[in-house]
């Protein structure tokens, strides 16, 4: 009877390649990998991770980070050299992220969120990323990773990147509620709110630098994303607060620039505001009047950025602002009927 070789490795990268079948694969296709599944796993691997020679972070990050990284796998043979890839340790050490530094505490079989206590707040590259799948360039498409709808229900595969997003971020779900609950905000019923889960109108809003065509929608990175223009698209890291692509001011005696509002100015025309061709009183609001002795203030003072369940306009007065003066300033100005604060 003739011997028969056993070749433990191969069986893993035939079950590997069955387990994702036929669906588009990302690093199964990349021009960029040697040996395509054994490039990332191998015999056996890190204890607790599915056949990978590191955990969490820090596997992504031996063709992910920095150059000296990337040459270690390109002289292990796993990499072709001259291989481009971005150094995104540098995104995630930034003021704001995304904490995938949180190491020891990720599972590959937990399903978020997470309503144990003793279990910190942490993310991983594939919470948001699904490694073998990838989706198309559609405006609408599936992102092959796992989210919540807006009613609380699980999904197995995302539609919208906010669904991703609500894995950890939504206020009944995880147990945590805060003063603007994102849920609460980006809920259909809303009066108004940046077109997240609700597509545009297409009206023409005079302060906008480009036009939202009816039907289209934001994805929460286009405001949540690295404060670097030609970094990787998405939430990893930045150097503003709440991971912001942008300054913002929000104390309530803001001194208007294009700097204190970059994050607003943005997207909104600093000059079409500050020439009040949406809103009759917005030059007053944010510089403040001279005459009178009155300081301006943030935008943030009237207006949630996300959404507001009760007002047009996404004006939702700041909770930290005390009431009298909202109601002082605002009903001498007949902006908005305030009986309801």
């Amino acid at each position: 009877m003739s011997a028969i070789r056993f070749d433990y490795r191969t069986m893993v990268l035939a079950v590997l390649l069955m387990l994702v079948g036929t669906a588009a694969r990302a690093h199964l296709d990349s021009p960029h990998l040697t040996d395509k599944c054994g490039s990332c796993h191998v015999g056996h691997g890190e204890s607790g991770q599915p056949m990978l020679d590191a955990a969490e972070e820090h596997f992504c990050y031996q063709c992910h980070g920095a150059d000296e990284e990337r040459s270690r796998m390109i002289a292990s043979g796993k990499l072709l050299p001259g291989a481009r890839l971005v150094d995104m340790r540098l995104e995630f050490d930034k003021l704001s992220g995304h904490p995938v530094e949180n190491t020891g505490v990720h599972s590959p079989t937990e399903m978020l969120p997470s309503h144990k206590s003793s279990v910190p707040n942490h993310a991983e590259c594939v919470d948001c990323h699904n490694p073998h799948e990838r989706s198309a360039g559609d405006k609408i498409m599936n992102f092959e990773v796992s989210g919540y709808s807006l009613t609380g229900r699980h999904l197995d595969r995302s539609t919208f990147e906010y669904e991703i997003c609500l894995k950890c971020h939504a206020d009944h779900l995880t147990g945590k509620s805060g003063s603007r609950g994102i849920m609460q905000a980006f809920a259909t019923s809303v009066r108004s709110q940046h077109p997240v889960t609700s597509p545009s109108e297409g009206r023409r809003l005079p302060s906008l630098r480009e036009s939202l065509p009816a039907g289209s929608r934001m994805r929460c990175s286009d405001c949540h994303r690295s404060d670097d223009p030609s970094a990787p698209r998405g939430p990893h890291g930045s150097n503003h607060e709440f991971l912001l692509s942008g300054y913002y001011d929000r104390s309530t005696e803001a001194v208007e620039s294009s700097q204190a509002f970059e994050f607003c100015y943005s997207c909104h025309d600093r000059q079409s505001l500050l020439a009040d061709e949406s809103f009759p009183y917005h030059r007053q609001h944010i510089e403040g009047d001279p005459f009178t002795g009155r300081k301006g203030t943030s935008c943030y003072t009237c207006h949630a950025a996300h959404g507001s369940p009760r007002y047009p306009h996404l004006i939702e007065f700041n909770p930290g602002w005390h009431r009298e003066n909202i109601k002082k300033e605002f009903q001498s100005n007949g902006c908005i009927e305030l009986r309801r604060i």
